[in-house]
């Protein structure tokens, strides 16, 4: 009997210990289920060459975000955790090699303000966190300008954060928090895809093929003015015409053109609001709103064909884009009366360029990058002034480039060069009025102006100003699709060797 007893006993308590163990395992189990994701997250977002084992970091997400304890509530507040540090990034030490005579050689200084920085960091970022995490409120990120948007590290930490949501959390990955930009420009613009946004993938195919396309161009000039023109990217006036049916982005920056994002819409409140500020004011600058901004930041992969008009062609190609702010709402910034705003851009006109007769139009079509050449200004063009001399100049470089083109010519006995306007940053050239229009002078205008002037009479009959062939293909309204098509076209010979 004592030894059946003791059998027993052995089992109760083996089958107690197999309780402890699947309780355990349980619990372990819904661990790993609803809290492990959020932790992993953390650290695979916090793995770069910067911090190859992130521990400590981790830990303090998880301490931040402990409370409330709830699987749903701390995956939340751990994505929170990280959205800030992605748009608010900790400060980075920035050495710097000194001279010293006395040992002959460069030594490494310390960065003096790092100490400081990361402190005024730790400071806000405990504050701002604390405000993200009230459940009442609706979480939104704010930033400075876009700049704090556009800046490599921001932009590369989102990406490797929403490809780490898509793999461990969220297929979807969209980001929790709305960002507010606090400062910028939103202006009636689209800006075109440009070399400099994928400066180290467009430059090989550009250069290699340079030859080859000026070949085929009309002169190498005219195909280095195009390149050039493509450097930054341009911006085409958003138009009324059929082409902006739907969805479409606006500009919104600071400083300038480049350094702006895409705000998405629906509506067309921005626009007619856009037109309203330029009914009440008597600038001819370009217009502008000065605003601050709030919207949902959307990646690539959130683009689809449905949710764009059509003269934004680029966006159809999410691999040259990096994000869109899909709009939420804005605040105006009043500026000081007598007050010099800051914004660049390119100031151009487009035209076809030939000879004694006008290109046929299926010439133009199947490769217009060989017969079209842009003449720009980069200038100031929310200041009137500035703006003002900009178009002027523009137009002095037209009629200077028409009159002086002998020079240039390889061959002497050749007929001289003739141009066709086809458009500009102020007009669509696709015979539709632009959604919101300047109220100074044209830049088309200005040019038939200064053609009447003595210095430019006899270049009346080589620069063409009212003639429409080509706005199907060359419009504002299908620049975009031009571009795409001369990518393509680069690209293609380029791996053809």
């Amino acid at each position: 009997m004592s030894e059946l007893q003791s059998l027993l006993n052995l089992s109760k308590e083996l089958i107690q210990i197999a309780g402890i163990a699947i309780s355990f395992l349980g619990l372990l189990a819904i661990f790993y289920w609803q809290y492990f994701p959020a932790i992993r997250l953390v650290w695979r977002c916090q793995l770069n060459e910067n911090n190859h084992f992130p521990l400590l970091g981790t830990m303090k997400a998880c301490w931040d975000s402990k409370w409330p304890f709830k699987p749903s509530i701390f995956e939340k507040q751990m994505r929170l955790w990280l959205e800030l540090r992605l748009f608010c990034p900790k400060p980075v030490k920035k050495p710097s090699w000194k001279f010293d005579p006395k040992k002959g050689c460069y030594d490494l200084v310390k960065d003096p303000y790092y100490q400081k920085n990361l402190d005024d960091w730790k400071q806000v970022i405990r504050s701002k966190f604390g405000v993200l995490k009230i459940k009442e409120n609706e979480p939104v990120i704010e930033v400075k300008d876009a700049f704090r948007i556009n800046n490599k590290i921001v932009k590369e930490g989102i990406k490797r954060y929403l490809l780490e949501v898509s793999n461990s959390i969220d297929k979807k990955a969209v980001l929790l928090c709305k960002v507010k930009i606090n400062e910028g420009y939103l202006l009636p613009l689209d800006l075109l895809a440009g070399l400099m946004s994928h400066f180290d993938e467009d430059w090989d195919p550009i250069i290699a093929s340079y030859s080859q396309m000026a070949a085929r161009s009309l002169s190498p000039l005219q195909m280095a003015i195009f390149d050039l023109w493509l450097l930054w990217g341009p911006s085409v006036p958003v138009c009324c015409c059929d082409q902006w049916t739907g969805a479409i982005t606006l500009q919104y920056g600071f400083g300038d053109e480049n350094n702006s994002i895409r705000v998405r819409f629906e509506d067309k409140n921005l626009l007619a609001e856009l037109r309203k500020s330029v009914e009440l004011r008597t600038t001819t600058a370009y217009p502008a709103l000065h605003v601050s901004i709030t919207g949902q930041l959307w990646p690539p992969s959130s683009f689809s064909n449905l949710e764009f008009c059509s003269a934004q062609h680029e966006l159809f190609n999410p691999d040259r884009e990096d994000f869109i702010l899909n709009y939420n709402s804005h605040t105006v910034i009043g500026n000081p009366i007598g007050s010099h705003l800051f914004y660049t851009a390119y100031v151009w006109a487009l035209f076809v360029v030939g000879r004694e007769t006008k290109p046929v139009f299926d010439e133009i079509r199947k490769d217009p990058w060989l017969k079209i050449i842009p003449f720009f200004e980069h200038a100031n063009i929310v200041d009137e002034s500035t703006y003002e001399w900009a178009k002027m100049q523009l137009a002095h470089k037209v009629l200077t480039f028409v009159k002086n083109s002998d020079r240039f010519e390889l061959d002497p006995s050749a007929a001289p060069l003739k141009l066709w306007y086809v458009c500009a940053l102020d007009d669509s050239g696709c015979g539709h009025n632009i959604e919101v229009k300047p109220k100074g002078v044209a830049i088309r205008t200005v040019i038939e102006g200064l053609i009447e002037n003595d210095t430019f009479k006899d270049l009346k009959q080589r620069i063409v100003t009212d003639d429409s062939s080509f706005s199907e293909v060359l419009s504002g309204c299908h620049l975009s699709e031009m571009i795409s098509d001369f990518f393509k076209d680069i690209e293609n010979r380029y791996d053809n060797g």
